[in-house]
Formats: structure tokens, C-alpha cells, sequence
């Protein structure tokens, strides 16, 4: 009879993106796009996706790597450059408040999210729960609000082909 060891489950979060042995086959510069990348877009990845899901011998086109890490184009150009330039030369406190303001610029209830699709309970609003589909309820908990992945279009329509 065989005996079945789990790998423990690691996480790996900003702080990680220097010291992931796979990362280094990118340059300091796209590290540092990701690492900006990662303060305004909140990062977390799993041991298993690093080491079972990902080719990385086809990053950065390896479409499990552009949907689970941090891209530089998911920032308009202008914001990257600022958050690259304070994260070099800021203050944490001034930092903040870049990283603030990129946030307040991005849409973070595309298609009206925020207002369609609640579900009502006795005539009142159940708040953090979307019935977009009739078998499907999404949940959004507000101290589970870190995503295992960056589900945009764009990066949506690279797993599709």
C-alpha cells in the first residue's frame, strides 16, 4: 500500500518576486514592472501553479504565467512609470498615495458589477453576492478580497487561444 504525502501549500506574495528562483529568467526591469505591478494589483500565487501549471520555458507567453502574475500592461503606461519611480525614490507614506490614486483611476466594477445582478432577500439588497447566471452565485467576502488571478479580457482572451 502506498502512502500519500501532501506537498504543503506555500504562497507566494510580492515580497517573493526577487526571490522566485523561476523569476530570475526575467530581467531586474521586468521584476521591477511586476513588483509595481503587484503594489496597486493585489498578488498572490501558490507553490503548486509555480511548479506544476506554468511552462517557463515559454514565459512571459505561458498563458498560466500572464493570468496568475502581475503584467506590466495592466497599468496604463504613465502609471507604471510613476509607481516604478516612487517605488525607487519614495517615502512608503508617499508611495501610498500613488498607489492610491492609480487605484482610484482603474474600474473596479466593470459592467456596472457594483449596481446589476444583486440578489434581494425580504426587498433588501444582499451585499457581496452577484447572481450573474441562473446556476451561479458569486461570493465576494471583504477579508478574501486577494485574487489567485487576473481575470481581464485581455489575458481571458490569451487562455483562449
Amino acid at each position: 500500500m502506498s502512502q500519500f504525502n501532501p506537498k504543503r501549500i506555500e504562497l507566494y506574495e510580492i515580497k517573493d518576486i526577487d526571490r522566485l528562483p523561476q523569476l530570475q529568467k526575467l530581467s531586474s526591469k521586468d521584476r521591477l514592472a511586476m513588483k509595481a505591478v503587484a503594489q496597486v494589483l493585489p498578488f498572490r500565487v501558490n507553490n503548486y501553479v509555480v511548479e506544476e501549471l506554468i511552462d517557463w520555458e515559454k514565459i512571459p507567453d505561458d498563458p498560466i504565467f500572464r493570468f496568475t502574475f502581475p503584467q506590466e500592461e495592466m497599468l496604463a503606461p504613465e502609471s507604471l512609470d510613476k509607481v516604478i519611480w516612487h517605488l525607487q525614490n519614495s517615502t512608503p507614506e508617499d508611495l501610498r498615495q500613488v498607489i492610491n490614486t492609480v487605484r482610484s483611476q482603474l474600474n473596479p466594477h466593470p459592467a456596472g458589477q457594483a449596481e446589476y445582478n444583486i440578489p434581494t432577500l425580504d426587498g433588501k439588497q444582499v451585499p457581496g453576492i452577484q447572481h450573474k447566471y441562473s446556476e451561479t452565485v458569486l461570493i465576494f467576502p471583504t477579508a478574501g478580497q486577494t485574487c489567485h488571478a487576473y481575470c481581464t479580457c485581455k489575458h481571458l482572451s490569451i487562455m483562449a487561444h
